[in-house]
Order: C-alpha cells, then sequence, then structure tokens
C-alpha cells in the first residue's frame, strides 16, 4: 500500500537522492520505491521503467541547469551583449554544477550518455535560445544573417566544446570562450553597421 501520495516531483526527488546514495548504474526503480514506501509498481504508473525515470531524472537536471539562460533572454540588452552573456552562461552552468554538486555531476554526465533524446531536446533548446537572440539582432540591425537557425546551430556547436565537461580543468577555457565567442559576433554583425 502507498503510505505517501505520490506525484512525479515527489518521485523526482527521490530518484535523486537514491542516485546520489547508489550511483545511476546501481540504483534502480525497487530502490526509489523503497524510499517512498511504496510498491515499485505504483512508481510505474508515473513512468514506464527506469530508462523514462532517468531520462526525466537528466531532463530536469538540465531545465535547472539552464535556467538561468531564461533571465539573460529577458535582458534588456542589446544584441550582441546578450549572446555574449548567454554563451557564456551556458559555459558556466555545468561548472558550477562541477564544483558546488561534483557527486551529482558526475552522476548526471553518466545518465546524459545514456539519454540522447533528452541531450538532443537540451542542445535545440539552446540552438533556440540562441537563434532567439540572433533574430532580435537582425531586428535591431545589429547581425546580418538570412538563416537565422542555421547561424544559431553554427555558434552553438563552434563554442559547445567550452560546455563540455572535459574543458572544466583547462585554465584559460574562459579565456578561449571569450576570443571565440567575440569572433563569432563580429561574424555576425551587420558590414552595413
Amino acid at each position: 500500500m502507498e503510505k505517501i501520495a505520490l506525484n512525479k516531483e515527489i518521485i523526482l526527488n527521490a530518484t535523486e537522492e537514491v542516485i546520489r546514495r547508489f550511483g545511476p548504474d546501481k540504483a534502480n526503480i525497487t530502490d526509489v520505491a523503497k524510499s517512498l514506501k511504496v510498491s515499485h509498481a505504483a512508481i510505474y504508473r508515473y513512468y514506464n521503467g527506469k530508462t523514462a525515470l532517468w531520462n526525466a531524472v537528466t531532463e530536469r537536471w538540465l531545465t535547472n541547469l539552464h535556467a538561468p539562460s531564461n533571465d539573460i533572454l529577458k535582458e534588456d540588452s542589446p544584441a550582441d551583449i546578450k549572446l555574449f552573456h548567454l554563451l557564456k552562461e551556458f559555459a558556466e552552468a555545468k561548472h558550477r554544477s562541477a564544483i558546488n554538486e561534483p557527486e551529482m555531476f558526475a552522476n548526471y554526465i553518466k545518465l546524459a550518455r545514456s539519454s540522447m533524446e533528452v541531450i538532443e531536446k537540451s542542445i535545440e533548446d539552446g540552438i533556440n535560445c540562441i537563434k532567439e537572440i540572433i533574430v532580435q539582432g537582425v531586428k535591431e540591425g545589429i547581425f546580418f544573417t538570412k538563416f537565422p537557425h542555421q547561424a544559431a546551430r553554427a555558434v552553438y556547436f563552434a563554442t559547445s566544446v567550452f560546455f563540455h565537461p572535459n574543458s572544466l580543468e583547462d585554465p584559460d577555457r574562459i579565456q578561449n570562450l571569450e576570443s571565440v565567442v567575440n569572433l563569432l559576433i563580429r561574424g555576425l554583425k551587420n558590414p552595413n553597421k
């Protein structure tokens, strides 16, 4: 019998705790159910198996990780400044997570490797944020491109090396990121301005 009222948020919170305790490879739905004092069948009412649950945990982590990006999109700044801030935030978000919660960061990296559809959605969300700023820049007459989505993809992939966990240890990472971003912004700028 269920001892508590379940919902997806409660299950995700419990799953994160179980993953912290056992790691993503050893943790399972039975562990989550035990921590909530419910049957594993109760969890299956919300998530169709371990993969779905682990994907939901990874998606929530990525959403929380990139939440500050939404504030940057709302900034009252010219597009070139906003784009610089956004790309720097993309790089710094994972760095902060690695420093503030190293065990969870390591766990999420493992989870992310097996959650390709979640990762692909996160990448597309990032590209769409960049596209929104590029469209703003075109309207402001700062950027020149006929294909904002293609330009956004190019900007994302040109800077994605700085978002990757392997880059976090590079002492010149921020300086290199800023150099690349400045180069990309110059490439997007309208030559008539």
